[in-house]
């Protein structure tokens, strides 16, 4: 996938927010204001993006996890897919606290999901009133909701993508915690400090999430079999 000035620019990952809403630690990376709106440095943004993909690539060779995460509804979809054409788990409905920090509960809830998927397919639950397996299939689909992007989990992931560090904060502070490494699509209004790979550029439109997380797909993506 090209990467360079002219497709950040077509892909509009240019467009910051306005100069009032700038965060201290995103002065470097802007290149201008014009009408009040932050306009960032491609350039810099294309390094930021390369280094990232490097980084990710390399967890790819070594066989490591990448968590990719996103809950803003606009871009929800895009994480998802993207995150299963690399076989990776994601989080695109909400990040509950104590994913990271306090994943042993987590675990219990996944393998909760996977007992009762299990019995259901089985058959096991036929045993049951139409009512009980009413409840129980409204238990199944909270626990999809929650955890079915993360199902695969055995384990704390080992680096995690995100969009939008800003909105996810709570991921964040929980993945700086464990020192796990965070790559993430900052707009000028996000901090950028403690992250490890920031790639500042505009994390509120479709186009411009959708050319990051296709040139990470591409890094990324799974060999087909010969």
């Amino acid at each position: 996938m090209l990467i360079n000035k002219e497709s950040l620019s077509q892909a509009g990952l240019q467009y910051g927010y306005s100069r009032t809403r700038r965060h201290p630690s995103v002065k470097p990376f802007i290149e201008g204001n014009y009408n009040s709106v932050d306009f960032i440095n491609l350039e810099k943004t294309k390094e930021q993006l390369e280094s990232a993909i490097d980084f990710l690539s390399g967890m790819k060779n070594a066989g490591r996890v990448i968590l990719f995460v996103g809950v803003k509804p606009e871009i929800r979809q895009l994480v998802k897919e993207v995150a299963l054409s690399v076989n990776a788990p994601y989080v695109t409905e909400r990040f509950i606290g104590g994913t990271l920090t306090n994943f042993p509960q987590i675990k219990k809830r996944i393998d909760k999901l996977h007992d009762l998927l299990k019995k259901k397919e089985s058959g096991e639950l036929s045993v049951y009133t139409k009512k009980e397996q009413l409840l129980i299939q409204r238990d199944i689909d909270r626990l999809d909701r929650d955890f079915g992007g993360i199902s695969s989990l055995t384990n704390l992931p080992h680096a995690i993508v995100m969009i939008d560090s800003r909105h996810e904060d709570m991921c964040l502070k929980e993945a700086k915690r464990l020192h796990i490494p965070v790559v993430a699509l900052s707009n000028t209004d996000c901090t950028i400090e403690g992250i490890d790979y920031p790639i500042v550029g505009n994390d509120g439109s479709v186009s411009s999430v959708r050319f990051v997380l296709e040139a990470m797909k591409s890094a990324l993506q799974i060999e087909p079999s010969a």
